[in-house]
């Protein structure tokens, strides 16, 4: 509900009323009345509308952006914690399966195949956690933006 400036014509005094805005109330000026005098006050148009605010002012977006990316920082933490870091392939070489994907390289270099194919995997493998399979870099990248929100 807005808040809205009524001024005495007689006397002067000003005073604000809050009250919806569907009503078109009547005031007494409370200084008159003292004097024995019933005087209706009038409402005054102002520039400003003070605490009546229709959309989003520049500082309630930017707290909602905030609080919004603080959320989602966190959710992502979270679903790294709880799922790892996606889908994790099995290291294999020619349809047998091995341990790791530095195995799967050794493996395939042995027998006369290319390797380089497994290097992304290998980097992977060195910063994921062989407890929880989740890659290290993401979860600080995810931990670090959460701390920052």
């Amino acid at each position: 509900m807005p808040t809205y400036d009524y001024s005495c014509p007689a006397c002067g005094h000003t005073e604000e009323k809050f009250h919806s805005i569907k009503v078109d109330p009547i005031f007494a000026c409370p200084v008159c009345e003292k004097n024995d005098s019933h005087v209706v006050m009038q409402r005054l148009i102002s520039a400003s509308i003070g605490g009546f605010v229709l959309g989003s002012t520049p500082s309630m977006a930017w707290k909602e952006k905030r609080l919004r990316e603080k959320k989602n920082a966190s959710l992502e933490l979270k679903q790294l914690e709880r799922y790892g870091s996606g889908q994790s392939l099995k290291p294999n070489v020619g349809g047998m399966e091995v341990d790791s994907w530095s195995d799967a390289a050794k493996v395939a270099r042995e027998a006369g195949m290319s390797s380089d194919s497994y290097q992304p995997h290998i980097e992977k493998e060195k910063h994921t956690s062989k407890e929880s399979g989740i890659d290290d870099r993401k979860w600080k990248q995810a931990k670090d933006k959460r701390d920052k929100s």
